[in-house]
């Protein structure tokens, strides 16, 4: 799926669960995802880096905190860290959310709270919040880091509701 198709996918998600959902704002409830970041999870070509990580979110309200951790050292410093979607752990799809990273070889690679009350804006695309919750919770969004020696991504892993 490419950039220009995604506002339209993501409304055509958001309609359908809308149908049947409901949300208090006296409840705030929060909603763990994880990643776990490996060479072999890279699409379309799976990588041979013995880079490892885990990718840890948690939604509460409208707010997503992150942290992007290496647990095995990457071939030399990552140069970019993201979440890309729409797609399946089997596709590849654009960022829809930077990340500033740390120049770690092992440890907090990216930590941060992203306010989904505003709209995310990478290139020529425009997230909202809701659509990234609803990526997040159908498990089409995941997790890449890059480097020098895998421009294209080191490690990846898609994030999954716990």
């Amino acid at each position: 799926m490419n950039a220009r198709n995604f506002p339209a996918f993501v409304a055509a998600v958001l309609a359908a669960s809308a149908c049947g959902s409901s949300y208090s704002s006296a409840t705030v409830q929060s909603t763990t995802y994880v990643a776990a970041l490996s060479g072999a999870n890279e699409r379309p070509n799976p990588t041979t880096s013995t880079g490892m990580g885990t990718a840890t979110y948690t939604l509460t309200g409208k707010s997503l905190s992150y942290v992007i951790t290496l647990t095995s050292a990457l071939t030399g410093p990552a140069t970019f860290s993201h979440i890309h979607g729409p797609a399946a752990a089997s596709a590849s799809a654009g960022v829809i959310v930077p990340f500033t990273i740390n120049n770690v070889a092992i440890g907090a690679l990216a930590q941060g709270t992203i306010d989904l009350n505003v709209p995310i804006t990478v290139g020529s695309s425009t997230v909202t919040g809701d659509s990234l919750i609803v990526l997040l919770n159908a498990g089409l969004a995941y997790t890449n880091v890059h480097t020098a020696a895998f421009g294209a991504g080191e490690i990846r892993g898609q994030i999954l509701k716990q």
